[in-house]
């Protein structure tokens, strides 16, 4: 659970302190491009909301591991890399900004996905 938390804390630190300097860079071998970030991301959210709402079957610190570690598999990271990703995004917040515009679409995209198509009918005048 600590690891949790200082996943999200450095990440959310570093979206609050991302008020620096220039951000026209153009992204260095080794860092992950924008569009998979916003997966990355986007998985990450889920993870931790799932964990911190319970719906996780066992939230021992074991299995919230594991879960990372799954996540850093299907995402070809390691923790170290993701760091170094969070690190270069951090220092250029105009595209850390746009990575957490469609993280949000990403994520709102997949709520609406599983609450389904149940819209109340418009009423009539």
């Amino acid at each position: 659970m600590r690891k949790l938390f200082r996943i999200f804390s450095f990440t959310f630190i570093c979206t609050l302190s991302s008020c620096g300097a220039g951000n026209s860079a153009k992204i260095p071998k080794g860092i992950v491009p924008p569009d998979t970030m916003v997966s990355v991301i986007a998985d990450i959210h889920l993870l931790q909301s799932s964990v911190i709402l319970g719906f996780s079957r066992n939230n021992t610190d074991t299995n919230i591991t594991q879960a990372y570690k799954s996540l850093w598999l299907k995402h070809h990271l390691t923790e170290e890399s993701y760091n170094e990703n969070v690190k270069y995004y951090c220092e250029h917040p105009k595209i850390l900004d746009s990575v957490y515009e469609k993280v949000l679409t990403n994520l709102n995209q997949q709520k609406v996905e599983l609450m389904g198509s149940k819209q109340l009918p418009a009423k009539k005048l």
